[in-house]
C-alpha cells in the first residue's frame, strides 16, 4: 500500500486596510496536509507480440494481459537485436514503453521503433514486464429513499 502525503500552502499577502489615513499591511498564511491513500497490488502480467522489419523501422505488435486484476499498469521495455552493414557484432535497441487498462480486456499495441538505415532486425523481444493493480474501491452510495 503507498500513501502519497500532499501539501498545500496557501498564502495571501499585504492586504491593505485603510485606519484614518494610515496604511497597514497584514500577512498571513496557513498550511493544510492531505493525506491522500493509494491502494497498488503487483500482479503477473503476460506479454505476446509479433514483429516486422520494413526498411528501417521495426513494426510491433504486442497484447498484454493478467489474470490478477481488471484495472492496472506497468511498464515494459522492447529490445530490438540488429545487425549494421559493415559491423560485426550486432547492436540491442531498447525502447522503454508503459501500458495501462481500466477493465479486464487485454491491452493491444502496436508502434514502429527507429531501427536505422542499413540495419538488418535479428530479434524483438519484451523485457521488464512489470504489472501493478490499481484497487479502487467503489463508493457506496445509501439509498436515503423511502420504500414505501
Amino acid at each position: 500500500m503507498k500513501y502519497w502525503m500532499l501539501t498545500i500552502v496557501l498564502l495571501a499577502s499585504a492586504a491593505v486596510f485603510a485606519d484614518e489615513g494610515d496604511n497597514q499591511s497584514v500577512s498571513f498564511s496557513k498550511t493544510i496536509e492531505m493525506k491522500v491513500e493509494q491502494e497498488t497490488v503487483a500482479c503477473m502480467a503476460s506479454a505476446s507480440f509479433d514483429y516486422l522489419q520494413y526498411g528501417p523501422e521495426a513494426e510491433v505488435e504486442a497484447t498484454i494481459d493478467n489474470d490478477d486484476c481488471a484495472a492496472s499498469s506497468g511498464e515494459f521495455v522492447v529490445v530490438a537485436t540488429i545487425r549494421v552493414d559493415g559491423e560485426e557484432e550486432p547492436r540491442k535497441l531498447r525502447f522503454p514503453e508503459t501500458w495501462r487498462r481500466d477493465d479486464d480486456s487485454p491491452v493491444l499495441l502496436a508502434k514502429r521503433y527507429p531501427i536505422g538505415d542499413n540495419a538488418d532486425l535479428r530479434r524483438i523481444r519484451i523485457r521488464k514486464l512489470t504489472c501493478i493493480c490499481s484497487i479502487v474501491e467503489d463508493e457506496k452510495e445509501e439509498d436515503l429513499t423511502d420504500p414505501r
